[in-house]
């Protein structure tokens, strides 16, 4: 095809055929093959037991880490998609009020799958092959981005580009079609080390590795019972923790609004029906769609940040018909001083959960 003679500009190519890029995403490209891999990285992780009980690229690293997938494959557009414009904070200093991450307050994979929908849908008037990968577990997103000259690897371990820091996310497309290669550029934190210092747990003591078993935001959307050291460092984190995302200089916005704050109000979460609740916060990953773990999540921020009723709260829901409720109830009761409100005997007689027996009998040492 005549379109293989030779390499073209993938940006020129698609103002050529009318094809507009938004003015949030940034586009580049990798020939393929590429002879990248990143699969032995992604087991070094794996074996220093650092991915905690991730699956997601962990699962499968000889697949998702591998860059060259597909014979058939000539490039591969890596689209990046900005979505730092936000004018508003995710602290909340209120009583009984919660914070949700920058990065979680909305689903902003929405533009990015919209935009590479419609490369696809060109691609294929022309009857050329296209994959795609958007937060897969299949797809090390990250693996071409160096290489495509959109930025560099933070010792956060987040993709960093200049202006947007790392407040971006990541699409590849692969395509049938040569594109030219970028120029390579040499991006680098230098001495900064700011992400380092602001996240409250050490998960990030390593430079550019982080370590999921202090990550704030693994355990809030993890299944497991949440470590105690970690709970308390929760603070009034409803869901994710961004603290070395919004430390990082090159991604600052000098327009963020203190007046306007993304908070949530942690006992009508915690009473709310389950079914509202997911579909309220459909984009959030939550483990077996389960909302429990959103209500814990709610129970540990509002133990770590109550208002005058909490205790009342937390004493119902000793009721509950769920072990996930009950357990993070009796620890939030020891949270805020008030475990002796709960009567041993009764307690101890009544619940059928050993995982809440053992979480009881640890606290009231």
């Amino acid at each position: 095809m005549l379109i293989k003679m030779k390499d073209l500009n993938v940006i020129n190519y698609l103002n050529k055929n009318n094809i507009e890029i938004p003015k949030n995403i940034k586009i580049s490209t990798v020939d393929i093959p590429s002879y990248e891999n990143k699969s032995q990285r992604i087991k070094e992780v794996k074996d220093q037991q650092k991915h905690a009980n991730m699956k997601f690229t962990f699962s499968n690293p000889d697949y998702s880490g591998l860059g060259d997938k597909f014979t058939w494959a000539e490039s591969c557009i890596i689209i990046s998609y900005n979505y730092g414009e936000i004018y508003s904070t995710n602290i909340s200093t209120s009583t009984g009020k919660g914070s949700i991450a920058r990065f979680a307050i909305d689903d902003y994979y929405k533009p990015i799958k919209k935009f590479i929908e419609k490369l696809k849908d060109h691609f294929d008037t022309l009857d050329l092959r296209t994959q795609e990968f958007i937060d897969s577990p299949s797809h090390y997103d990250r693996l071409f981005f160096e290489g495509s000259g959109l930025g560099w690897q933070g010792k956060s371990s987040m993709m960093l580009s200049p202006s947007i820091g790392p407040w971006q996310l990541i699409g590849n497309l692969y395509v049938e079609m040569k594109f030219e290669t970028p120029v390579a550029k040499s991006y680098s934190c230098g001495n900064c080390n700011m992400c380092q210092i602001s996240c409250p747990t050490g998960a990030l003591d390593n430079e550019y590795k982080i370590d999921s078993r202090k990550c704030i935001s693994y355990w809030l959307q993890s299944p497991e019972i949440i470590p105690h050291e970690i709970r308390t460092k929760i603070a009034n984190r409803f869901y994710g923790c961004d603290d070395c995302l919004t430390s990082c200089p090159p991604g600052q916005n000098k327009f963020i609004s203190l007046k306007q704050t993304k908070e949530v109000d942690l006992e009508k979460i915690i009473n709310m029906d389950k079914d509202n609740l997911i579909s309220k916060f459909e984009w959030f990953y939550v483990p077996q769609r389960n909302a429990d773990y959103l209500k814990r999540n709610a129970i540990i921020a509002l133990a770590n940040n109550p208002d005058e009723n909490s205790h009342e709260l937390f004493i119902k829901l000793l009721d509950s018909d769920s072990d996930i409720i009950r357990l993070y109830s009796i620890w939030a009761l020891w949270r805020i001083g008030m475990l002796d409100k709960v009567n041993e005997e009764s307690f101890i007689k009544k619940e059928v959960s050993s995982d809440v027996k053992k979480e009881f009998e640890r606290l009231k040492k």
